[in-house]
């Protein structure tokens, strides 16, 4: 199989993550894109955007917790908790609605870089404001969260999004408001699946 990724993003470093904490890196060969740029990704995933997962029948599968859900499935990982019979819901909800908050975070903070990259004069303030305040509720709301432990897709997707914040945005400097969720991202950082998807390694 092949996954498509940028060494920087946020959505490709979640399925990064899975493929190593489930030993699936020999099954898995990464190809880092430009997603701006890259013809190549855009023969895979008419979209252009990172990851793309290509079976090895050919077949593709793009969005990011589609592909964490599938490398989950394969290697036999718990990070998707089940339903049963007696409980329902069994935190895959929690798990699911925390990647989604996650992702939003992602999401705005990537919209924020690239407004930042436009002319000055180009730039939209009102927008830039708008993807702050986004990131900013969103991170109080994970202040006031309880985290699983071992972790889900949705602790994963958190980690991946405070790391970008990192690795992109340095000045929000989140931690200051912010100690629980700073403390946990601090030890969740440790993990070495963690250390080595870390973007600042790659780029």
């Amino acid at each position: 199989m092949k996954l498509y990724m940028s060494p920087t993003s946020p959505f490709a470093r979640k399925a990064r993550i899975i493929v190593r904490e489930l030993d699936l890196t020999r099954l898995v060969e990464e190809i880092p894109v430009s997603p701006t740029t890259s013809e190549e990704l855009r023969k895979v995933n008419p979209l252009g955007k990172v990851p793309v997962l290509v079976l090895d029948d050919g077949s593709t599968l793009i969005d990011s917790p589609v592909i964490c859900e599938y490398l989950n499935n394969l290697g036999g990982g718990k990070f998707f908790p089940g339903m049963t019979v007696w409980r329902e819901i069994s935190g895959r909800w929690r798990a699911l609605t925390l990647q989604a908050l996650a992702d939003g975070i992602a999401d705005a903070a990537v919209a924020r870089v690239y407004e930042g990259r436009r002319s000055p004069e180009l730039q939209n303030d009102d927008a830039i404001a708008k993807y702050l305040a986004v990131i900013g509720r969103s991170l109080d709301a994970l202040e006031r969260a309880q985290f699983a432990e071992p972790p889900t897709i949705g602790e994963i997707a958190v980690a991946c999004a405070l790391g970008y914040l990192d690795f992109r945005l340095p000045e929000l400097s989140w931690r200051g408001t912010r100690p629980q969720l700073r403390d946990w991202y601090e030890a969740f950082a440790k993990y070495p699946s963690m250390q080595s998807t870390w973007p600042a390694n790659l780029t």
